[in-house]
């Protein structure tokens, strides 16, 4: 094994990509082989990007998000089938958007229910989660906006389509976040501490973060010859409200974090620490392709060039067709990633895990994700 080609490509990211800071580790049959850091979380301090580095996920949430619902349908708390509303009442009789002739917009009652697997693979046709109502909800609890009371509300939106027909890349993970607490009957940040974090040790991983001295900044349009940006600070609405925990993207974590978590996935669920998170059977259902015909076009239009070759599983991309992405990855590899460039890529059967941490807001790290992949699996097959 060899990771210096690996190595020498990612410290220019800095001056080449205007990345200020990154991070990387990568398992190989179960053991971890690689590590690296390069830049900065802090510029102007010149603090490092390192091991201890706290960053957002963003959308890197949503495997773990998802993962934690597998191990409810492990249990026997519901079945993929199953509608929503059995378990959410709020959402039985949804209505569905309709676009006339006439290009007016019209509602009509859906014809089928939202099933849990739809909210997975976000074919249930919901939408952003910031609407009117939620709004309200929010404002009316004095801006605390408990996770459940959110979802609850965001229940009142119209759907975009009828449920499992289309995909949409939206709000359903932040709904299974609402589901997990429904189901567990406990708050969704206190489910995954107890049941996926201080298990295999993500000591760093939370809604909450825990050291502001060791958090990385989020620098917008970075320049890496100048070594300033254009802003710095959150644009997102991560939190619409204080006790708000999102599924879909509210999780802080480290790069040594993460990788216990890819790794898991990577032994079909056993984690480094021998813990078992999820049964074989789980995760390879978790990275079967879901997608209909005209959801798989939607996703593949949504994706562009990054995720060409890949479908969508239950909350995770999955690659069938390594060719037409050109990818040293095995067909079967899955994973997730983040709006400022996080990467997670998980491969059972090369035994491959990876997980690249980035955060720059504008840079366009899709383009680059395949490239870090893909030198990951010649590093560590060269001799």
């Amino acid at each position: 094994m060899s990771f210096s080609k690996l190595k020498d490509y990612l410290n220019r990211f800095y001056a080449e990509k205007n990345v200020p800071g990154l991070g990387i580790a990568v398992y190989y049959k179960q053991e971890p082989v690689f590590e690296h850091y390069a830049g900065f979380s802090d510029v102007e301090n010149r603090i490092e990007f390192g091991p201890d580095t706290i960053f957002r996920l963003y959308s890197a949430t949503k495997v773990i998000t998802c993962t934690a619902l597998l191990q409810l349908f492990e249990a026997g708390a519901f079945k993929l089938g199953d509608p929503l509303h059995a378990y959410m009442p709020e959402y039985k009789d949804m209505a569905v958007r309709h676009r006339r002739e006439d290009g007016a917009e019209e509602l009509r009652s859906a014809q089928n229910p939202i099933a849990i697997e739809h909210l997975f693979s976000m074919s249930a046709g919901i939408d952003r989660r910031d609407t009117a109502e939620t709004g309200r909800v929010i404002k009316a609890s004095g801006g605390e906006g408990r996770t459940l009371d959110v979802i609850r509300a965001l229940a009142k939106e119209p759907l975009l389509f009828e449920p499992g027909t289309r995909f949409k890349y939206g709000a359903c993970h932040d709904v299974l976040g609402a589901l997990v607490e429904v189901l567990s009957g406990k708050t969704f940040g206190t489910y995954l501490k107890e049941n996926l974090f201080d298990r295999i040790g993500m000591r760093d991983t939370s809604f909450v973060l825990k050291d502001e001295k060791r958090f990385c900044k989020l620098y917008n349009d970075f320049n890496g010859k100048t070594h300033a940006a254009a802003s710095i600070g959150e644009t997102f609405n991560l939190q619409p409200g204080r006790a708000y925990e999102s599924g879909g993207g509210g999780l802080y974590s480290t790069v040594r974090d993460y990788i216990l978590f890819a790794e898991a996935l990577c032994n079909y669920g056993l984690a480094p620490n021998g813990e078992r998170i999820l049964r074989k059977e789980t995760v390879n259902e978790m990275r079967t392709r879901r997608l209909s015909p005209q959801a798989q076009r939607d996703f593949a239009e949504f994706g562009g060039a990054s995720k060409s070759g890949y479908s969508y599983g239950l909350g995770v991309r999955t690659l069938v067709d390594r060719e037409e992405n050109n990818a040293l990855s095995q067909n079967g590899e899955f994973g997730w990633d983040g709006a400022r460039g996080c990467y997670a890529a998980i491969d059972p059967e090369a035994e491959v895990a990876l997980f690249y941490a980035q955060q720059e807001g504008g840079s366009p790290w899709y383009r680059w994700h395949g490239t870090i992949r893909n030198y990951a699996y010649a590093s560590v097959w060269e001799d």
